[in-house]
Order: structure tokens, then sequence, then C-alpha cells
């Protein structure tokens, strides 16, 4: 494939979203700690109610609310057996009270809790349970008052887990106490991450050679794509020779077993576009649409053949602010990643900022305690350290010719800024 042609970003997203579809697969994993980072690959409903019975809310003593008087009046009961969390339910004596502990079945009969604070004993202390009657003033004296309801968390049937959420600690909790013991979830992707251009270099701790520049793409698209929650297996770097490019990425892919490529650079329209070369070669079936966007509009999408195994390339720009909100905007969604938090929150300016009226752009930026969004860096796509200091992305529409102070934009929450 070939040519270049200007298209809605939301139309590469969704070829990128089918390209990556051929290698996307799923698996099911033990609900632990391996499981916190994970996409889920499918809906989960609970299989029972949570709480199972209805429980004791507080450690006290568990009574029928007829045999309280007024609120803040004390009243004198028989005590039954304590009742202990993970005890079977059992059932009050009418005219009675029954210790309670947190988490404990409410016996058939009871209404209420009253806390032991509201006892005349105050606590449990060693013996005080076994007591044979307790002096009660309660302050409330309602029924229903610290008792948890069957089903009042969830209810059987409910939906747990939504397909493409992110397992976060708290959903695998949930998810156990509903009864799971496993959960379906994407399976990792393995990705090969390699930069172009001769005047690549890895950093090196000093000042690079005369005419080069340190790699920030090949490390920080890893990044990006891990967070992502793909496997990056190999980061590197090649010359502008296209042929080193697809003898270096076929030995790669048939060592490692990658599933996806992701490059940078060489995609643009200059006489070196090591990308736009490596095309031309038998196996590389590429296309190279201009996306409607600023900056990041120079996009490759397609396939390497390798033995006869067809592995999807996504081929970014090469400059750091293009390659990252690329790998944001396009390589994210197409890895089933949740998607970020988006706002329409007023721009904060000094004075109004020019914007290319046929694109979007995507301007880096803060926000502010008020509420208020303010753009750091300039539009440049070299400007990394603008997008270092940014917690949001703003995008500003095509047909915008300038942004002014206070005008709502749609923001992207992304990590970074103080966090």
């Amino acid at each position: 494939m070939s040519g270049a042609q200007r298209i809605p970003l939301a139309d590469h997203v969704a070829d990128a979203v089918a390209l990556l579809g051929t290698v996307r697969a799923t698996e099911v994993i033990a609900l632990d700690g391996r499981a916190s980072g994970r996409i889920a690959a499918r809906e989960q409903r609970a299989l029972v109610d949570v709480p199972g019975v209805d429980n004791s809310q507080m450690d006290g003593f568990a009574l029928a609310a007829a045999d309280l008087g007024a609120a803040g009046s004390e009243v004198v009961l028989p005590l039954g057996p304590v009742i202990a969390a993970g005890d079977a339910p059992s059932a009050l004596e009418p005219g009675t009270a029954r210790p309670i502990m947190t988490g404990a079945p409410i016996p058939d009969g009871a209404e209420l809790v009253i806390p032991v604070e509201e006892s005349a004993q105050g606590s449990f202390t060693p013996g005080a349970a076994s007591a044979a009657t307790v002096a009660l003033t309660p302050v409330s004296v309602g029924a229903g008052r610290f008792v948890r309801r069957r089903g009042s968390d969830t209810h059987r049937g409910d939906t747990v887990l939504r397909e493409g959420r992110l397992l976060t600690p708290a959903r695998i909790a949930h998810l156990a106490s509903c009864g799971a013991r496993d959960v379906e979830v994407e399976a990792t992707l393995r990705v090969i991450v390699l930069s172009t251009g001769t005047e690549v270099q890895a950093p090196a701790g000093g000042a690079p050679a005369p005419g080069r520049l340190f790699d920030a793409n090949g490390p920080g698209l890893a990044a990006a794509l891990t967070e992502a929650g793909a496997e990056v297996v190999n980061v590197g770097a090649v010359p502008d020779d296209a042929g080193a490019l697809l003898e270096h990425l076929r030995e790669q892919l048939r060592t490692l077993d990658a599933d996806l490529v992701v490059t940078s650079g060489g995609v643009s329209m200059g006489a070196l576009e090591v990308v736009r070369h490596a095309a031309e070669h038998e196996g590389v079936s590429l296309a190279f649409p201009t996306v409607a966007m600023q900056p990041g509009g120079p996009q490759g999408i397609g396939t390497l053949d390798v033995d006869g195994r067809r592995v999807p390339w996504l081929a970014f720009p090469g400059n750091p602010v293009s390659a990252l909100l690329s790998c944001e905007l396009i390589a994210r969604p197409a890895l089933g990643a949740p998607a970020r938090r988006r706002l329409r929150l007023p721009v904060q300016l000094e004075a109004e900022e020019p914007s290319p009226p046929a694109l979007d752009q995507y301007r880096r930026a803060r926000v502010l305690p008020s509420g208020r969004v303010r753009l750091v860096g300039g539009a440049s796509s070299h400007l990394i350290g603008g997008y270092a200091a940014a917690d949001a992305l703003v995008l500003v529409p095509a047909g915008t010719v300038a942004v002014r102070d206070g005008d709502g934009l749609e923001t992207l929450l992304i990590p970074g800024g103080d966090s």
C-alpha cells in the first residue's frame, strides 16, 4: 500500500484497532495481585449477594425495636448467646438481647443493633458478653439501625466488571467478594520499539556526538506502551538504511516472537524517510496517511511479513511530542487500554493563541486548582519538556483560528505534572 491522504484521527484509530485485532487475544488468569493493571476482556457478574446475609455493622447488642423505650431511656434486658462473625444464622428469643460482633449475622427476630458503647458496660471486656443482663441507653431506637442488609453492596447478577475496564485493587477486591476466583483479560501483546535515524544515539550520560541527538522516543514509547498494557520486549535504534531496518526487525521478531512493531521517524516527506523506503521492499505492506491533527500528522500503518506471519506495524513521526502523542491517541485505544478521562474546561491565556484551522491541534497543558487549564510550552513537536510538565492535552478543534482566554475546550487528563 502507498499514497498519502488527510484523514480524520477517528478513522485512523479505527484502522489501528482493526489491525491489532488480528493479534489481540484473551486469557483467563487467577484473581490475585498479578491481575492488577490488566484489562478486562469481558463483562463479569456477581455470583452471590454481598453481604450474603443481614449482618451487624457494630459490636453491640441485637434486639427487637419493641423491647426498647424512647431514645435516651434505659432498658435492662436478659442476654442470649453471643453471635460472632462466621456463625450460622440463628434466632432471637423475644424480650432478650444478644451480644453481636461486627459482621455477625443478625438473628431472626432482631431489628437493630445497639452499640456496646451505649450500654452500661461500655465495652466487651473479658467475660462481659457472658453477663446475664445488659442495661442499654440507646441514642436512637429505629429499626434497621446498624444493620447491613443482604445485597446492600451488590446483588447477585449485578455487573461487577465491564469489558475494557482496568483491574484496580478495589475492582479485584469487589470481584473476589462476589465469588470470582479468576478473570478473563486481554492477553499482553509483545512489542518491539525502534527509533530510526542516523542522527539518533543511545543516552550516554554526557553530550552526544557532533550532529547527533539522544534517543528520547525509544524510552518514552516503551514507557507509554507499557502503561497501556503491552510488554515491550526490545528497544533499539537503526540508521537511515531501509535494508538494515528490515533485517533488524525480522531478526528481532523471529527471536522474540513479538506481536507488534512500533517505530518512530522516517514517515514524513523528506529524502531519507527510511520507513517509507522500507515500504518499497518485498513483504512490507504500509500505508502513509496524513492524519488531520497537529502534531503527529504523518503516520504509517500496515504489516511486515516474517516467514509468512504478517506482523502489525505502527509507524509514528520522529519528533518526540509527535511520537508520544501518536502513542497516546492511536496505540492506546488499539491496544484496548482504558479511555482517559475527558472534561470540558475553560482555558487561561494572557494572549490569544493561533491554531491551524484545517487541523485538530493538541496542546500540552496543566489543570489549575481553579478548574481552568493553562497551556505549557509551545505548539512545536520537539518541545518534550512542555509535555513532561503537562497533566492534560487540550484539543483545539479544526475550524478554530485562535484560542482566547476563557474558551471552553475538551481536555484529556494524562499522568504527569506534579503527580
